[in-house]
């Protein structure tokens, strides 16, 4: 059995509830806290120190909804919000000063991504992916 610090499974409960908040717009925080087994006060402590907002959320999940069924009703129920976390190569480290925090990019497409932290090499390395550029000739 893996024990998982506090923060850790702060993250994976954020990530279910955004998952949820998807199927249900209207959910609250308080009624999905209870029914998982998480204290609401620390939860809401650990959500402002992230700086992460449930209005926030509730308002892109409307938002993309109100945006999907304009554009195509059959995408309705499309997630828009994707959390990626990549294993950290312990034999490559990241310099602090290579270290890029809170990221917000809007593609030419559309697509909204928002990167919490990875260094600059990733990020390039991943617009690189999602251009095409990165991807491997297959000879």
């Amino acid at each position: 059995m893996e024990l998982q610090t506090a923060d850790a499974r702060h993250e994976k409960t954020w990530h279910q509830f955004l998952s949820e908040l998807e199927k249900q717009p209207r959910l609250r925080l308080a009624a999905y806290l209870r029914s998982v087994h998480v204290k609401q006060r620390c939860f809401e402590k650990w959500l402002y120190g992230r700086g992460y907002s449930v209005h926030d959320a509730k308002s892109r999940v409307l938002k993309f909804r109100n945006e999907s069924d304009t554009l195509d009703p059959s995408m309705s129920s499309a997630p828009s919000i994707l959390p990626v976390r990549l294993a950290s190569e312990p034999d490559v480290p990241i310099r602090p000063c290579d270290l890029l925090t809170g990221i917000s990019l809007t593609l030419p497409d559309g697509t909204m991504i928002n990167i919490r932290r990875g260094s600059a090499d990733a990020v390039v390395s991943f617009l690189k992916l999602y251009s095409g550029e990165g991807v491997p000739c297959s000879d």
